[in-house]
């Protein structure tokens, strides 16, 4: 909406400057569509950069793991590139289908031992304050920024996890 804004207010200023006649209407429309446009272009970067009228949300989700094969083979760990990043393949005890952890700049992992056996995932994202910024800069994107994604498998010690070389 925002967008819409400073190309209405740029075709105001463009259209006032060009054919109006000399006078305090065309003084008025000048100053207002330029404040426009200026406010609308420090929002956007103020947006972008910044996140302004976004916070953010964070959300954990608990879920039971389920061992892959068998608990000798509890969770498979994958090594990428030089070994500093990792996927990290596990199975949650609800569901029939492997999962896998995410691959980002803002993905960590942590394995600990305990019980019961379980993975923590917490998921922080940037979020519109209220409708009002949501309208100004949603600009038709629904999808939300992932701040920062967490792992935090608790594995039983007759787990064991099996690490994948390349």
């Amino acid at each position: 909406m925002i967008i819409v804004l400073l190309i209405l207010a740029t075709l105001v200023f463009a259209g006032t400057m060009i054919f109006s006649p000399a006078g305090r209407n065309r003084l008025i429309a000048i100053i207002i569509s330029g404040l426009i446009i200026a406010a609308s272009l420090i929002a956007l970067v103020l947006n972008d950069n910044y996140h302004w009228g976004m916070h953010e949300v964070t959300r954990t989700q608990i879920q039971d793991l389920a061992p892959l094969k068998s608990k000798q083979a509890a969770l498979r760990v994958q090594q990428l590139g030089t070994g500093s990043e990792r996927v990290i393949s596990y199975r949650v005890a609800a569901a029939t289908k492997v999962s896998h952890t995410v691959t980002a700049t803002t993905t960590t992992t942590k394995l600990t031992s305990g019980s019961p056996a379980q993975v923590q995932l917490k998921t922080t994202t940037w979020q519109f304050k209220n409708h009002l910024t949501h309208v100004l800069f949603s600009l038709g994107n629904t999808k939300t920024k992932i701040v920062q994604r967490q792992y935090l498998f608790t594995i039983p010690k007759t787990w064991q996890v099996v690490t994948v070389k390349n």
